[in-house]
């Protein structure tokens, strides 16, 4: 079994599409209930708070939203993606607050970098959503992610997607699993409505709150993409969103910490970034990280695994593939000027040994079975799978 085969990847899609049908999302937007029902190929069921969505409105949508071709990133881009909210101090080894030097310092490095092809903010200032925009757009001339959910900050990057261009707005609108964020709907209908470009993110864990399974995982991650890009349709046909479903895995003898630094992590979101080639859809993952807290020779080698697997089968965009650490809690600028380096050196020829687990006929089961409530760390399917999945 391969990344290309097109068997997998048509079933993970199948059950997506089912999953949003059958299963629905938990949303108490009134708003964006009335947008799906007057497409009349929608229904809000009141008994679960959730919202169904027909097969043919997704393919619908489908249709409708900008092909990959469209959009401004070329074929097989790393690049910096993520908010870490401390800087790691590579003196000290201390976790600090980051400062819009680092934040300078970031965008220079990335500018300069002939292997990394767009930057998003790497890490967290509170509460400057225009000053961050600002600084990242004088010290770097690549496509840029931002973050924008206050007027203000919205307002800054329009401007900037109108006059600068190759800006894409992030947004975090499921909770996994399937459930709406709240407090994401008015930025988010305000920039689509807008007509600036978004993606749309969400982050199944398996095991946590996804299937332990690395079909059921993909097809959790997959369904909520496709929720968001349909909403984003449905406001505004045409407007150019990214899918950008980042499947997880949550270590189980680590007290369900997320574990970035897995072959299994890298071939679940190569195998998400294939579903979306396969639609023909622009595409961001996270891939070629870690799970260690500070630069050392084992990120290094997780780097490697992924660097190798990404050039080997081709992909997209891969977020998070240079200075991030651990849970991606800190970013270390050291890492990130070290792991460019690597990123240069390494060869297809370096993959590590992986396989690809089979079609697991239970995923969209147990996606049903827990439906927009994360009961996944208790499931039967997740006790059964534990020490047979997500192994490397």
């Amino acid at each position: 079994m391969d990344f290309e085969d097109s068997t997998l990847l048509e079933k993970i899609h199948n059950d997506a599409l089912r999953v949003l049908e059958e299963v629905g999302v938990k949303c108490d937007s009134a708003e964006v209930r009335q947008i799906f029902e007057e497409t009349g190929m929608a229904a809000f069921d009141d008994s679960t708070g959730h919202i169904h969505v027909l097969k043919p409105l997704v393919e619908q949508v489908l249709n409708t939203t900008p092909k990959r071709n469209k959009y401004w990133i070329p074929e097989n881009s790393f690049g910096v993606g993520g908010t870490a909210p401390f800087v790691y101090d590579d003196q000290s080894g201390d976790l600090v607050e980051p400062t819009f030097e680092h934040l300078s310092k970031i965008a220079r490095i990335v500018n300069d970098a002939d292997v990394i092809n767009f930057m998003a903010r790497g890490v967290l200032i509170k509460n400057q959503e225009v000053k961050v925009m600002d600084t990242i757009i004088e010290n770097c001339h690549k496509p840029i992610y931002v973050a924008a959910v206050t007027e203000a900050g919205i307002a800054r990057a329009k401007e900037i997607h109108e006059s600068r261009g190759y800006l894409t707005i992030q947004f975090s609108l499921i909770n996994s699993p399937l459930n709406i964020i709240e407090s994401m709907i008015d930025p988010f209908l305000s920039c689509v409505r807008k007509g600036i470009p978004i993606y749309v993110s969400s982050m199944p864990m398996a095991g946590l709150s996804g299937p332990y399974s690395m079909s059921g995982l993909v097809t959790l991650t997959h369904a909520e993409g496709l929720f968001g890009i349909t909403l984003a349709q449905l406001v505004n046909p045409g407007i150019m969103v990214v899918h950008a479903g980042l499947p997880s895995i949550a270590n189980i003898q680590k007290n369900y910490a997320v574990d970035l630094g897995l072959v299994s992590h890298n071939i679940a979101n190569l195998l998400q970034e294939k579903i979306n080639k396969m639609l023909n859809i622009p595409s961001i993952q996270t891939a070629c990280t870690t799970s260690q807290d500070e630069p050392n020779k084992k990120s290094e080698d997780d780097a490697v695994n992924g660097y190798a697997l990404m050039k080997k089968h081709g992909f997209h965009q891969i977020r998070h593939a240079f200075g991030f650490l651990k849970e991606l809690i800190s970013f270390s600028i050291a890492k990130l000027e070290r792991h460019i380096d690597l990123c240069r050196e390494t060869s297809p020829e370096q993959v590590p040994d992986y396989e690809i687990d089979p079609y697991d006929p239970e995923g969209f089961e147990v996606i049903m079975r827990n439906g927009s409530k994360a009961n996944y760390m208790r499931d039967d399917h997740t006790l059964k799978n534990t020490g047979k999945y997500f192994l490397n």
